[in-house]
């Protein structure tokens, strides 16, 4: 937190706006500090009045004699520039700007927005906002801010610290914690971000040892790869980076712009982003509450084998069909575990996973026989976490499970939560003691296993993290600077030498130049040229040429073609190529996003390309064990191991396909904007390319369609 230490530790705060009107920006600012009793100087500043609250009101912040840490602007839009030239010649190190009517609000608040970042560089001065609620330390009842992060109930101290591109709505996710009692450490709406930007406060907010969990409501970032990076660091630290991401929807992309005018990139490439890095996305209130709770109890489980037990075996199945979405799994008890349980467990019930100890069994008269089923069940090496369903268990019986519980957990490293629908003033003071024990408590057995899974993933991917820790070589991939799009014939020269396999080819000039002797049909002929990118609907293109007679045919047809269609376009010959017949074909491609940069994109390839939608990616460059895990999620992943009776294809080669594709992709960040492999076949042992095309980042790149 060096680095922004004294925005957030400031020793004085100087309030710009200030006003007989309590609503007013600066006015509630003032009002808020008083309250809370920040300990640093407060200076008021309207030349209207000459006291403010009790404190002496400056007419301007020249006038103020000591210096001033934070100046927080609660001035119209149209008199912010004027402040920033005071504070910028009174060297106040950080603006806070609450006032809205900047880049959101069209080509004048572009251009007062940037005149006021001109004036701040140029001073050495860092600004949040404008158009934000502020910023506010918990801990040292700094608020630099206005809104609903100034009104009761005031925060308590925590290791949370949240950060927010929309004030009203992150306050909410604020308010939702507080509720939970979950504490906070910063809140941060950061609005426009004209300067200092979500990544630089969540960057700052590692180095800060109080905070221990970071939750972030993003609309969109002008630089996605800066989250990629922040969240392995994140990672490597062990510190949970929570991230909701608003605008996930064309629909909701457009409010996003129209809300704060970020650029929101591609929700698949946030989603990438957040896979990569351990990211955990929420995308409801409560999931942001749960998964705190989930994560302040510092437990993970080793796997994704849960145990489940309950009176209700209608939670049961709720839970069952959530955790099976989430990827969890029912964990088989060992014979010792099954032995033990039917000895505490009523005849009744099921000693089985999800162990059903029937209605009643929680309770003071049975808290031995409680206590023995549930350790049991801790430590059966099978399972890697437990569930318990109290559902509505309440008053004492709900005491005396709670009692129960934490008394175990102390001594087990694996996760235990409880699911519990009682009113908390109907708990018997149960629901107090599971969370002085640090258990977590949440309101839905879904709710339960979704909390599970976010730990699961966490675990997995820092460990992940630690396997591959070190930077991908991308040296051995070459360097190419097309100026335009390249061929099909020079686009898999130049992949072959990245490292990936393609069809054997032979480029003709005409059809009595072909080789028929040299190949191996069927073929495939294709016209080759730059401009022409869609070969198919430009008849272009023959499959499945067997003899020569046809294969001089259809040279000629596809030239033909070619000449007639597309009279200007460079036709540089005809591609023939043997086909493949088999295996399973995939699309490979990598676009250069402007948010995130070159980003690898696999998925069920040829005709089920468009329809299906079965993709995958990540950003580039990633080693083979990411690729595996694109390959994992399609859904198409099952025939890659071989169905009715066909053998297993070279899942491997595919990836060593996407990680080769990912380093070119980087290395060539600047000179090609797309790559596009379609069909990548999967075969036996082996994964070839078929067809292939470099887009250039030339601007002069204009292909004929």
């Amino acid at each position: 937190m060096k680095q922004f230490e004294r925005l957030f530790e400031p020793r004085s705060i100087a309030v710009v706006g200030v006003s007989e009107d309590a609503v007013r920006p600066g006015s509630q600012t003032v009002h808020t500090l008083l309250r809370n009793g920040y300990e640093g100087q407060i200076y008021p500043v309207n030349p209207k009045y000459s006291t403010f609250e009790g404190l002496r009101c400056y007419p301007s912040l020249a006038a103020i004699e000591g210096d001033v840490d934070v100046a927080v602007i609660g001035v119209p839009a149209r008199v912010v520039l004027s402040v920033i030239e005071d504070c910028a010649a009174k060297r106040v190190p950080y603006a806070v700007g609450l006032s809205g009517g900047f880049r959101e609000s069209g080509a004048d608040g572009i251009a007062r927005q940037d005149r006021m970042l001109a004036i701040a560089r140029e001073a050495g001065m860092r600004i949040v906002g404008p158009n934000c609620l502020g910023v506010a330390n918990i801990h040292r009842d700094v608020y630099a801010a206005f809104g609903s992060i100034t009104r009761p109930p005031k925060l308590r101290k925590g290791s949370v610290s949240l950060v927010t591109q929309s004030g009203g709505f992150g306050y909410s996710i604020a308010l939702a914690c507080a509720r939970a009692a979950i504490g906070f450490r910063h809140v941060i709406a950061t609005g426009n971000e004209a300067d200092i930007d979500t990544i630089q406060f969540i960057d700052a907010l590692l180095d800060d040892a109080a905070t221990k969990i970071i939750v972030a409501y993003i609309e969109g970032l002008a630089n996605g790869r800066a989250l990629l990076h922040l969240g392995q660091r994140a990672l490597a630290l062990g510190k949970p980076l929570l991230v909701w991401k608003g605008g996930v929807t064309q629909q909701g992309a457009r409010a996003a712009a129209s809300h704060t005018a970020n650029l929101t990139g591609s929700y698949e490439f946030y989603q990438a982003v957040f896979k990569q890095a351990g990211i955990i996305e929420i995308g409801e209130i409560h999931e942001a509450v749960d998964f705190i709770k989930a994560f302040q109890a510092q437990k993970f489980p080793q796997g994704r084998r849960v145990a489940v037990m309950g009176g209700s075996g209608g939670s049961a199945i709720v839970f069952a069909d959530a955790a099976e979405r989430c990827g969890l799994t029912f964990s088989t008890f060992s014979e010792q575990t099954r032995r033990t349980l039917s000895v505490v467990v009523p005849e009744i019930g099921a000693v089985h996973n999800p162990v059903d100890f029937t209605a009643g069994y929680i309770a003071g008269g049975n808290a031995a026989n409680f206590a023995t089923a549930v350790q049991t069940v801790l430590d059966d090496h099978n399972v890697d976490a437990v569930c318990l369903n109290f559902a509505t268990t309440a008053g004492a019986s709900c005491l005396a499970g709670a009692q129960v519980l934490s008394g175990l957990v102390d001594n087990t490293a694996k996760p235990v939560f409880v699911f519990l629908s009682t009113p908390p003033s109907e708990t018997g003071n149960g629901l107090f003691v599971l969370e002085e024990a640090n258990i977590p408590v949440l309101g839905s057995p879904v709710r339960v296993a979704r909390a599970l899974a976010a730990l699961a993933t966490y675990r997995e991917a820092r460990e992940r993290c630690a396997i591959t820790s070190g930077e991908i070589d991308v040296s051995s991939s070459p360097t190419i600077d097309p100026r335009a799009t390249l061929s099909e014939a020079d686009s898999k020269a130049v992949l072959r030498r990245a490292g990936i396999a393609s069809t054997r080819d032979v480029l003709v000039r005409c059809a009595d130049d072909v080789p028929f002797e040299k190949l191996r049909p069927p073929f495939a002929v294709k016209i080759v040229s730059p401009d022409i990118l869609h070969k198919t609907e430009m008849g272009g293109v023959k499959l499945n040429v067997r003899t020569q007679a046809e294969l001089v045919a259809a040279v000629q047809d596809v030239l033909d073609s070619a000449k007639s269609l597309a009279p200007h376009a460079r036709v540089e010959g005809v591609l023939v190529s043997e086909m493949i017949a088999e295996g399973f074909e995939l699309l490979a491609g990598t676009v250069n996003d402007v948010v995130f940069g070159p980003v690898v994109v696999v998925g069920a390839g040829g005709t089920h390309a468009e329809t299906l939608h079965d993709t995958a990616c990540r950003l580039a460059p990633f080693d083979e064990r990411t690729a595996r895990d694109m390959i994992d999620e399609l859904d198409c992943r099952p025939i890659l191991g071989g169905t009715r009776g066909k053998p297993a294809l070279d899942v491997d080669a595919v990836a060593r396909v996407l990680a080769a594709l990912s380093r070119f992709a980087w290395q060539n960040r600047e000179t090609v904007a797309e790559v596009d492999i379609n069909p990548l076949f999967a075969l036996p042992n082996s994964a070839i390319a078929a067809d292939a095309l470099i887009v250039g980042r030339s601007p002069a790149n204009t292909p004929i369609n």
